[in-house]
């Protein structure tokens, strides 16, 4: 059965091949997502980062110059220091780099896009999944812009959050550059400590051969963290008496329970390794083609520590095969499973584009790109090391066949002199497939060792798109922006399998669904004076669920009831407003920007009462007002010294939650109060230093604000952290650094524990 379902205030598609010729009739198509036309500045100063007033939003901008200043080890570093954004880096080489914004939290990924040359990289095919950051080398980075809201029609619904736009630099003659890192952390916590070392290689070659341009990039990162969790033990005394014990930590809860921790979990330790070759054709001045395949391996093992010690021998005291318990300060004790676990997993992205490329007048282009992910498989143990060493049984949780693909056509028109109307046109698809599968295993170590199905979970998403947007100057000194677009959504040969028990099996077939919405954009901005302007936006943004959010569930092994992710899951919808004032001079830009997220139905893990289930769903109405401040000069005070600094005021409120009524009038999950950034960089001659500054304030983990206890594993921290790099650079040929992260070793939490004071060596060679 196929559901259609509207949403309110929202326009009907129609069939869309109609409105697909109807768009072909107006010459309207070519590459969409981060068109040149957009992302390329406008110099309305000298400034290093200037705004395109074609932009009908609030950007931030960043340069390989810059980036190369501060601690820039992975890709997701170039937002360190974004407005109003945080990255849930929990360790160097972390797979699960998730965006935070100025309304939305890093549990909530799916309002976060990313782009590559206009690729999409945005990874929704998992809770946890951020943006694929390894598609793109930091060596190959020539700039990354930041866009806010959901103001222009270009970008789909994901947009309501916060949208990175990265491009890399096409070679003009043969260079080459490459790098070493060294890296290590000392973590410290609840009686465990561990150093954990880490190095990175990468190269860069690019080169042009008349009008074809080549360019290519390996690099290899082996990396090893510290806990991201910890293990507890709840009081009981069922099974084997392994007797008493020393080394636990007693402590409180974030909702100030007591607990008893008893192990370290989760200590990630790997090699990934990434190749990529793109290449850039130039058929006439105006005409050019461009392509590249991205391949990506990562091979690791997830290890735990137990923290107990025998009294009796001093030996360490794990959970042997079975039920366990031990004595801690006179209380009998359960001894949890702390299960290791081993994983490969190989991705393979291409894609390419056709465009062309006049000054001014129409330009059009088309664009697809597929992301596969080749191989995925985690086994894990049944039972806590070193009973695990031997091969005792386990699962196999596989995930080849996941992936998306993308395709794009859009058409743009560029003003010529006289003219006042800038246009885009432009239709969009994507494509996301969900295909995970479990299975029992005899031995854990060994894939030859499986026996039936666990559980499945599949599922497929489509989003299309028409979307148009006039950016029309008018009068000496205005510029309105319009925009709409139309989207139809769907769901479809979604089900779900759970094998409950040695006999019982359960599979859920969900109804395939349609949804229809429409965005309209608008904006209208004044140029004051040659120093100001001013822009006030208003955009609504439908945020479509995830194939994940839909279809990926989970089995309460107490009950032997399936739970499910909410296939019937609504779309957020976001109104949001904008109004902004921007002081750009010779050497300087300063940006007030005042915002609201109005979001129907938020889409967020909630318990539902009554059923005492943790399961994603709708939050019917949640607003977050703000204020945002963002300064970037250069030759600040003396020549030489270059300064970026915002600070974020906002207030994040859930106004309406029906599934859980007493939470309403609480604070949003994840979004501080106050957001602080600041960083500062000097030159003089080769050497250049730099620090830098972040801070978060207070905020919650919970919808029902619970956790009033954040300074502990599973809270969630205010912190502030500061960072340092020197450097030397030897001319054009390379130079050397030596940095530190986290320079206080500030002990802080976002459920996880997040790095400690981190040292790092580096040196690059160039050509």
């Amino acid at each position: 059965m196929i559901k259609v379902e509207m949403l309110p205030q929202t326009l009907h598609l129609r069939p869309l091949a109609v409105l697909v010729m109807g768009v072909f009739s107006l010459s309207a198509f070519a590459q969409g997502v981060a068109t040149d036309r957009e992302l390329t500045p406008v110099m309305v100063s000298g400034t290093r980062a200037p705004l395109d007033p074609n932009l009908p939003a609030s950007t931030f901008s960043t340069t390989r110059e810059s980036l190369a200043e501060q601690s820039f080890i992975n890709t997701e570093d170039a937002l360190a220091y974004a407005p109003s954004t945080t990255v849930r880096k929990r360790f160097i080489g972390d797979r699960n780099a998730n965006l935070g914004g100025r309304s939305f939290g890093t549990t909530q990924p799916a309002r976060g896009l990313a782009y590559v040359d206009g690729y999409l990289i945005s990874n929704f095919l998992g809770r946890f999944d951020a943006p694929r950051w390894s598609s793109v080398a930091t060596e190959e980075i020539g700039r990354v812009d930041v866009l806010y809201g959901p103001f222009s029609a270009i970008y789909p619904g994901n947009s309501i959050g916060t949208t990175v736009a990265i491009t890399t630099r096409n070679p003009k003659e043969f260079e080459a550059s490459g790098r070493v890192q060294y890296y290590s952390q000392r973590h410290k916590d609840y009686g465990f400590s561990g150093t954990y070392n880490n190095d990175q290689e990468s190269a860069y070659v690019g080169a042009r051969f008349g009008n074809l341009s080549l360019s290519g990039t390996v690099s290899r990162l082996a990396y090893e963290s510290h806990p991201m969790t910890y293990a507890t033990m709840n009081p009981g005394s069922t099974g084997t008496n392994l007797g008493a014990v020393s080394g636990a930590t007693i402590d409180a809860d974030p909702t100030g329970q007591r607990r008893v921790v008893m192990g370290a979990t989760g200590m990630q330790q790997g090699v990934q390794e990434q190749a990529k070759l793109k290449l850039v054709y130039d058929f006439s001045p105006t005409l050019q083609a461009d392509g590249f395949v991205l391949q990506w391996r990562n091979d690791y093992k997830v290890k735990n520590q137990s923290l107990l010690r025998s009294t009796t021998t001093g030996a360490e005291v794990w959970k042997p095969a079975g039920n366990a318990f031990v004595n801690f300060n006179g209380v009998n004790y359960q001894l949890p499973t702390m299960a290791p676990q081993e994983g490969e997993e190989q991705h393979l992205q291409y894609g390419g584009r056709l465009r062309t490329r006049h000054k001014t007048g129409w330009n059009y282009s088309v664009q697809a790109s597929q992301y596969s992910v080749q191989d995925s498989t985690l086994r894990q143990a049944s039972n806590s090391d070193p009973s695990a060493v031997g091969g005792t049984a386990g699962t196999d949780t596989l995930g080849d066949g996941t992936g998306w693909r993308t395709f794009e056509l859009q058409s743009t028109y560029t003003p010529g002199q006289g003219e006042n109307h800038a246009l885009t046109f432009g239709f969009h698809q994507n494509d996301y497939t969900l295909e995970n599968r479990q299975y029992r295993l005899t031995n854990w170590k060994s894939e030859s060792a499986r026996l039936d199905m666990n559980n499945n979970y599949y599922g497929k998403t489509r989003l299309q798109a028409l979307y148009a947007q006039d950016a029309w100057r008018f009068l000496p000194d205005w510029t309105a922006t319009v925009g709409l677009r139309l989207e139809r959504f769907e769901s479809y040969d979604g089900s779900q399998y759970d094998r409950q028990g040695t006999a019982a099996t359960r599979q859920v077939n969900y109804d395939d669904r349609q949804i229809y919405g429409a965005s309209p954009k608008l904006s209208l901005s004044r140029v004051l004076s040659d120093e100001w302007l001013v822009r006030a936006s208003y955009g609504r943004g439908v945020r479509f669920p995830t194939v994940s959010e839909l279809f990926l569930g989970s089995r309460n092994t107490t009950t032997n009831i399936v739970y499910r992710n909410d296939a019937g899951l609504r779309p957020e919808i976001n109104d949001a407003k904008e109004l902004s004032f921007i002081r750009e001079v010779a050497n300087s830009n300063l940006r007030v920007t005042l915002f609201e997220d109005d979001v129907k139905d938020a889409i967020f893990q909630q318990t539902l009462v009554g059923a005492g289930v943790s399961t994603i769903q709708n939050v019917d109405r949640v607003r977050t007002r703000g204020v945002e401040t963002a300064f970037q000069g250069t030759d600040v005070l003396i020549r030489g010294f270059d300064l970026q600094g915002s600070l974020t005021l906002a207030q994040s409120q859930i106004l309406e939650n029906k599934a859980a009524s007493a939470t309403e009038g609480n604070k949003w999950p994840r979004v501080p109060r106050v957001r602080a950034s600041l960083f500062g960089t000097y030159r003089l001659g080769g050497f250049s230093a730099s620090l830098g500054m972040r801070h978060e304030g207070r905020q919650y983990n919970s919808l029902d604000n619970s956790d009033g206890n954040p300074n502990t594993y599973g809270g969630v921290s205010s912190f502030t952290v500061a960072d340092a790099r020197v450097a030397y650079r030897f001319g054009k040929w390379g130079s050397v650094a030596v940095g530190m992260d986290n320079l206080t070793d500030k002990r802080y939490y976002v459920f996880h524990p997040y790095p400690g004071r981190t040292t790092y060596l580096e040196a690059r060679l160039s050509y």
